[in-house]
């Protein structure tokens, strides 16, 4: 990556700021690995770690109306050498993530044949001054220049940020590696369930007190609020009236799944009742959190509104925190606190505080940083 490219990416991301989107930087593609797999190699035979398959510069995502979910994804290089074949990819990566919008960014122009393929393709193409103009015709009235949200859009704080993530303590590289490489693999019905494993895993690893840790809570908890964003999306297109029954089977991948899930846990029950199972073994269909999970989940449906500037807040947070600066009082945010979001947001940090067995510090740090709450 190159200070250009980085250039471009932050420049991107203030565009999709103005546009209405949250966003995330550097999203990498890869395979997951195999539990046990050796990443040794011998001559002639594939490594057996997980393989890599692309990468993604800019991620945006949004809520239009009737509350559906609208990524958009946005590739960038300084130079337009082969802009023509990488349309094509950029089109495949737009179709792995149901992106709604593809934007491909270089610092001049584009070759007359890869703008030739934009509207077969449904890319914008743009070079960075042309960027600039698109930003003009979306204006905003967030203080995108005041400190300190214009750090989400300052090269040399994205790098540190990025930076941050990767030097945390080897022993999270399980919640790291999720965060960065799994969540955006895995089908989205099963992130809930699977990032509350991935912090309950690395609870015991993780201080309040460590801006690094702090950050990655709140970065999970962004991760988190897109997750039941995409289920209540689902919930609302099939069982707006009993959203208990539509969480349960998004959950478990639909009807057939939630099902067959059931089966499932009637026969572990029998042979629980039976003794050949200790009375400690957990067998029902949900977790233990379900309740919970339940509870936040409708919160989320009553009020939609909330969501999009819940997600900002958090990705803002995030980046501060990696940084090692604060927020003083809400009204720092440039523009951007609204204070049910900022209680939505808190409300997911608790949840995962919670549920994960996570210290209270980072539930009392993160209603700080969101609602200017003392820590006591």
């Amino acid at each position: 990556m190159t200070e250009l490219d980085l250039g471009l990416k932050v420049a991107s991301r203030r565009l999709l700021w103005r546009m209405g989107y949250t966003t995330r930087l550097d999203v990498p593609l890869r395979g997951v690995s195999k539990a046990g797999a050796s990443s040794a190699t011998h001559r002639g035979q594939r490594s057996s770690g997980p393989e890599a398959y692309t990468d993604l510069d800019v991620l945006g995502y949004t809520v239009a109306g009737g509350f559906r979910m609208q990524s958009a994804i946005v590739d960038c290089k300084t130079s337009s050498k082969g802009s023509t074949n990488r349309m094509f990819w950029v089109r495949g990566v737009a179709d792995f993530f149901g992106a709604d919008a593809a934007y491909m960014v270089r610092e001049r122009d584009l070759t007359d044949a890869a703008r030739q393929l934009t509207s077969r393709l449904k890319i914008s193409a743009l070079n960075s001054s042309e960027v600039t103009r698109l930003e003009e015709l979306h204006p905003c009235e967030l203080g995108l220049g005041t400190e300190p949200l214009a750090w989400l859009f300052e090269p040399d704080k994205a790098t540190s940020v990025l930076r941050a993530f990767g030097d945390l303590d080897k022993r999270l590289k399980p919640l790291a590696d999720y965060r960065e490489f799994t969540y955006w693999v895995t089908e989205p019905y099963r992130n809930p369930m699977l990032l509350v494993d991935e912090v309950t895993a690395a609870a015991p690893l993780l201080d309040a007190r460590v801006p690094q840790h702090l950050a990655l809570v709140l970065d999970c908890a962004w991760l988190y609020l897109l997750s039941l964003s995409q289920a209540v999306e689902a919930i609302r297109a099939t069982h707006i009236a009993d959203p208990d029954r539509g969480l349960q089977e998004y959950l478990f991948g639909g009807p057939a799944g939630l099902r067959e899930k059931e089966g499932l846990a009637r026969l572990l029950k029998t042979v629980k009742d039976s003794g050949a199972l200790p009375g400690d073994v957990h067998v029902d269909l949900l977790p233990v959190y379900y309740p919970r999970l339940r509870e936040l989940t409708v919160r989320i449906l009553a009020r939609p509104d909330t969501v999009l500037p819940a997600l900002r807040m958090l990705e803002l947070v995030t980046s501060v925190t990696a940084l090692g600066g604060r927020i003083g009082k809400p009204e720092d945010m440039g523009g951007l606190f609204e204070e049910v979001a900022a209680k939505r947001a808190a409300d997911v940090v608790g949840f995962l505080v919670g549920t994960a067995g996570l210290d209270n510090g980072f539930r009392a740090r993160a209603r700080s940083l969101l609602l200017g709450e003392p820590i006591s």
